[in-house]
């Protein structure tokens, strides 16, 4: 992974140069001269603006944004580069007597002038131009008076988005410009006529090239970009119609820049028949000008789920509620297995949705809405369900958590719910060979935080877990108690492979007791094996403080996405893990036993570590068929220290919904337990009948 990473980085800082060059085979045969001006003309350094005046090529977005290409540079100074590029073309076709750039003798009688205004690769998703936009200005030595001045603003569009495709039109189109500069000079010393003239008088004899040259205008799209901005920021908003004075159309998606030729257009936009959509006339496009459409419209997406929060596949149809007109029926998205979201488009006003093939007028399985001008509502139907979990009627319906629509357009997305168990626990903590059980009646707090956009993943996973059990031998008293707190960012730099980062937290709130009603003799010694305390007739002892043991994790490296799709995602990670167990007043159990018909329990004292080495984990969470989902977390660390062991910790847990809010929920948890004498591997057991109410 690390040699990937290497190569991966290694392209990702590669700088490419490019150069101007002259080229021979564009010259024009016309504009050859058999006898040239009796002059000298000085070629000055371009003038050129800071904005432009680097080695950085410039990227303009179709705005008053430019960027600059830090891997896309020239390979020598523009101030120079172009006026040289003038300077051998004008000698090639001996224009003057003498074309320089230096003074070798006398003073020349004659300085041309460049000025560089604009040189910019104009970019956006579906239009890239190549843009030069120059003037060349030729006067007599010392003199202010301009004798020749020629300007051009010229675009070219580019056939694809590669930067030599955008450097080899720029040098084109600068030869080209100095071609049209050549004859203006040729026409002013009479050496040639204006074309218009040229054309009157001797049209039979006026090349084609000429014509090309000096006629023709480049070929410049003179392209603007048109946007009506997306107001759900999903990728599935509906399509729009834009139609030119020629009534040739073209349809587009809300939300993307569509590249047009300069001009005045027509819009139409909105879900429904063509009677029903907006229209928006007289829309002008300007060259590299992004025109932005107001929006006048709102935006509704719907969304139908049973009382348990799982999709529902129930029709729902929208209803003008003034005056009844249906805009159309559709089911819902059903995003986990990846169907697009419908994203409908109205106008501002009330709007009446029904389930279950319902008509306008019913007064039963309907809600309405409210969408607002530039706004986007995003709608929630419940539906009741029966034993079969069919849904059958709506239960309700309405506008949730409206402060918060980034949940609804999945950038974040935040669950919160507490699950009420019914639990047997198994273990063999205090003795390898032996299981013990309980019944326990215990309560859970889960919250669940997800945000992922772009290249950014972030994961918080929260578990506060309480449990009370009464046993044969012992009173009421708190069984489960556990805080666990899980949070991991991935930055993915290729599409699936990423840096991660993480921080786990584990500890308790209550402090942990062993009861004996019978009483038993306690002998605490500390981690070195020095006796620190013995009493006798004890029939509680206090084993863990509140808090402690507190283990933290932490660890970064690289993180591998083995499968990414909505019922199925896997991940493997590697890197630097640290591990860190506070064990203040923390004892195990080391010893038990009977003497003298008196129990006795030896308590030893557990220490503090901290460990630094590498990390290896895999996370995975899977939904299987019957409703069983399932969720695995592996988690090794291997010490850069050779006499400190491996940790290791395996949880994997499977849930089986049973009815609406009940659920068989079983965890398995493994871990090499290093205990003060021994070692083996501690498995823990958990099955739940979880009776889940969401609190969000």
């Amino acid at each position: 992974m690390l040699v990937l990473v290497g190569c991966a980085a290694g392209e990702m800082i590669t700088r490419n140069y490019y150069i101007l060059e002259y080229f021979s085979h564009s010259e024009k045969e016309d504009l050859k001269q058999a006898e040239s001006i009796a002059a000298t003309a000085f070629v000055l350094d371009a003038e050129i603006p800071r904005s432009y005046n680097r080695k950085q090529l410039v990227i303009r977005h179709f705005g008053p944004r430019i960027t600059y290409s830090d891997y896309d540079l020239w390979g020598f100074d523009l101030s120079e580069g172009i006026p040289n590029l003038l300077s051998e073309r004008l000698e090639s076709y001996n224009i003057f007597e003498k074309t320089q750039r230096e003074y070798w003798s006398a003073e020349p009688e004659y300085e041309i002038r460049t000025l560089i205004h604009n040189l910019e690769l104009n970019r956006s998703a579906s239009v890239n131009q190549a843009r030069l936009n120059i003037t060349f200005i030729l006067k007599e030595t010392g003199s202010e008076i301009e004798l020749v001045k020629f300007s051009s603003n010229a675009e070219r569009e580019l056939p694809d988005n590669h930067i030599d495709t955008f450097v080899q039109s720029i040098n084109e189109l600068i030869l080209n410009q100095a071609d049209k500069f050549a004859y203006k000079i040729l026409v002013e010393f009479n050496k040639r006529k204006a074309i218009s003239e040229e054309k009157d008088v001797n049209q039979e004899n006026l090349s084609a090239a000429m014509v090309e040259i000096y006629e023709k205008e480049e070929t410049s799209s003179s392209k603007g970009l048109l946007l009506l901005p997306a107001l759900s920021d999903t990728d599935y908003e509906p399509y729009y119609t834009i139609t030119d004075k020629y009534n040739y159309s073209i349809d587009a998606r809300i939300g993307e820049a569509v590249p047009l030729m300069q001009g005045v257009y027509t819009i139409s936009y909105g879900s429904g028949d063509d009677q029903q959509r907006m229209v928006k006339e007289s829309v002008e496009i300007m060259p590299r000008y992004k025109t932005i459409i107001e929006p006048d419209w709102g935006s509704l997406i719907i969304d139908i789920i049973d009382e348990n929060r799982n999709f529902a596949k129930v029709r729902y149809e929208i209803f003008d509620l003034e005056n009844g007109e249906s805009y159309g029926s559709e089911f819902p998205a059903e995003k986990e297995v990846g169907e697009q979201e419908k994203v409908w488009m109205l106008k501002p006003g009330l709007y009446k949705i029904t389930v279950n093939n319902e008509p306008f007028n019913t007064y039963c399985d309907f809600t309405t809405v409210k969408v607002d001008k530039g706004e986007l509502r995003q709608l929630t139907i419940v539906m009741n369900t029966d034993d079969d979990d069919n849904p059958t009627t709506m239960a309700g319906a309405g506008i949730l958590d409206e402060d918060n629509l980034d949940v609804t357009q999945e950038l974040i997305k935040y669950n919160s719910a507490i699950h009420g168990n019914i639990n047997l626990n198994s273990d063999n903590e205090e003795d390898e060979n032996k299981q013990e059980y309980s019944l326990t009646l215990n309560g859970q707090l889960e919250n669940y935080l997800l945000y992922n956009t772009g290249p950014i993943h972030y994961k918080l996973k929260h578990l506060m877990e309480l449990g009370l059990s009464k046993e044969s031998e012992t009173d009421l008293h708190l069984a489960i108690d556990d805080f666990d707190l899980k949070n991991t960012g991935i930055y993915y730099f290729l599409e699936n492979l990423g840096f991660y980062g993480r921080f786990d937290l584990n500890t308790h709130l209550f402090t942990n007791k062993y009861r004996s009603q019978d009483g038993f003799n306690l002998t605490k010694i500390n981690a070195d094996g020095d006796t620190l305390a013995a009493s006798q007739f004890v029939k509680e002892f206090d084993t863990r403080p509140n808090f402690f043991p507190l283990t933290m994790k932490e660890g970064l490296g690289i993180n591998y996405r083995v499968l990414n799709f909505a019922k199925a995602n896997l991940s493997i990670r590697s890197g630097l893990g640290f591990r860190q167990e506070y064990n203040d007043d923390v004892f195990n159990l080391i010893d038990s036993g009977s003497e003298n018909d008196v129990n006795y329990r030896i308590y030893q004292e557990s220490e503090s570590i901290s460990t630094t080495g590498t990390e290896f984990s895999i996370e995975g969470n899977f939904s299987l068929p019957f409703d069983l989902s399932y969720s695995t977390n592996a988690d090794v660390l291997i010490p850069f220290d050779k006499d400190e062991d491996y940790t290791m910790e395996w949880e994997n847990i499977f849930n089986l919904r049973l009815f609406k809010h009940i659920s068989l929920y079983y965890k398995i948890k493994l871990e090499n337990k290093q205990q003060a004498v021994d070692e083996y591997f501690l498995t823990k057991h958990s099955l739940f009948l979880r009776i889940t109410y969401f609190l969000r």
